[in-house]
């Protein structure tokens, strides 16, 4: 039960991580506090952190891996506690986009966070500790909502004030990984018995003399020397890393559930990123606001979807494809209907309901991709996949946000509607293809609620 113990360790960091009930109410903040312009927030400050997340993530992902993941927990920690320092202290723009960086660096640290677990426990609990990781940040979500909300409605706190709260827990989240228990081997660069040259890495098998044709040459010293060079690991790791990569994306199942994850992550990354501006559209002036309630409501059903969707027996295999391309068209037709509103509840109902979705769904997507990679390349295969969608949501923002379009913010919602309008349709034609197939095999519906052991 020792990984269960573990898990709860670093569910805790994840809670406390997320508990940042100021967020709920930052655009407002920015914007009537901080006396910042909606065109300097949706312009010049948001898409700042979107540029970092996408700088950083790759660099900050090896270096994990090369300081065994704990240091950079730590590191993001310190990240999150900087930035909403700055925004407490920060007067003018250049302030704000220096803790947009930092916003981003945040972001790009939680692969260590998302990661770290991998390196703990056996690959059969992997479903299990992704559900109890993203339950846990749900969690921490949902307690922030609760809080920011109560305190602003009933006016024990403003929203300046919010910000203390979500320091003290960030900084409490920084002092707990400090305890967290030390990884003694990583993936990559410290693998265990690193002198043993029949490593497995999925189903492939590197025996010794395929390693000592990449790694031996003449002028270098035996492998079995104590003191292996900073290089050698450097060329070992690269190694692992490419037959990891090579191994995971030659399987057409990985390759279509994380096009998939990218896409959905690209999209919700922008829609949660810009929609506390949307919802001032339709605010009426004088009227409360109930941003709080909303991301603790979405958050609250997530974790209880995010829990139990692990435990659905279903053939994600055969019916996958058709239930993304289903979410995703409801997906799009909510951000549409979006666009178009100005009734602040039917804003509220759209977003809860579309962040239930990409929960649920992206839980689905990640141990449906752990299930075909091997035990030791899922921290790459996420990083990958985050890569490509931070790549994506960058070309989205210098496209709809920062370049000549410069769109208005129901003109970006429109669009971000077409966008996920346009993946349902894929992944229909996918998902009609694969049920074809299976019901040509014989296979059919038959096996619609057993669980693909594959």
């Amino acid at each position: 039960m020792k990984w269960i113990i573990i898990s709860c360790i670093l569910c805790v960091f994840g809670c406390f991580k997320e508990f940042r009930p100021s967020e709920s109410f930052v655009t407002d903040y920015l914007t009537v506090w901080k006396n910042f312009t909606d065109v300097q927030v949706n312009q010049e400050i948001f898409p700042v952190s979107t540029y970092s997340y996408f700088a950083t993530l790759i660099i900050v992902f090896l270096i994990t891996d090369f300081v065994r993941y704990k240091p950079i927990i730590v590191l993001c920690g310190l990240s999150g506690a900087i930035t909403f320092l700055l925004i407490v202290f920060g007067q003018d723009v250049l302030t704000m986009q220096i803790l947009e960086f930092f916003y981003g660096l945040f972001f790009s640290t939680e692969v260590a966070y998302y990661t770290y677990i991998y390196a703990k426990v056996d690959k059969k609990h992997y479903q299990e500790v992704t559900s109890h990781t993203r339950a846990a940040s749900l969690f921490g979500r949902c307690m922030a909502g609760i809080v920011a909300q109560l305190t602003v409605s009933l006016d024990i706190l403003n929203y300046h004030q919010l910000n203390y709260l979500t320091i003290g827990a960030i900084t409490f989240a920084t002092i707990w990984a400090c305890f967290l228990p030390s990884v003694g081997q990583s993936i990559y660069f410290h693998r265990k018995n690193e002198n043993n040259f029949s490593t497995y890495i999925g189903t492939v098998v590197l025996q010794q003399n395929d390693l000592n044709q990449v790694l031996h040459s003449p002028e270098q010293p035996e492998y079995s020397s104590p003191n292996i060079s900073l290089i050698r690991k450097v060329k070992e790791a690269y190694i692992l890393l490419w037959k990891d990569f090579l191994q995971a994306y030659s399987n057409n199942h990985v390759i279509k559930w994380s096009i998939w994850w990218a896409f959905s992550t690209c999209g919700y990354l922008q829609v949660s990123s810009y929609i506390q501006l949307l919802w001032q559209t339709a605010v009426v002036p004088g009227d409360k606001i109930y941003n709080g309630a909303v991301d603790a409501s979405y958050t609250i059903i997530g974790t209880i979807t995010v829990f139990c969707i692990g435990k659905l027996p279903f053939n994600w295999s055969l019916i996958g494809d058709t239930m993304v391309s289903f979410m995703s068209f409801v997906e799009g037709v909510l951000l549409v209907v979006s666009s178009y509103s100005y009734s602040i509840w039917l804003l509220y109902a759209a977003y809860i309901v579309f962040g239930i979705i990409h929960h649920t769904m992206v839980t689905v997507a990640s141990f449906e991709i752990a299930k075909f990679i091997s035990e030791d390349s899922y921290g790459l295969i996420f990083g990958v996949n985050t890569f490509f969608a931070l790549l994506l949501q960058s070309i989205l923002t210098a496209i709809v946000v920062n370049g000549n379009l410069k769109l208005d913010l129901r003109s970006q919602y429109f669009v971000y509607g077409g966008y996920y309008i346009a993946i349902s349709i894929l992944y229909m034609i996918i998902g009609i293809s694969n049920i074809v197939q299976h019901c040509r095999k014989g296979t059919g519906f038959k096996i619609l609620l057993k669980q693909d052991h594959n």
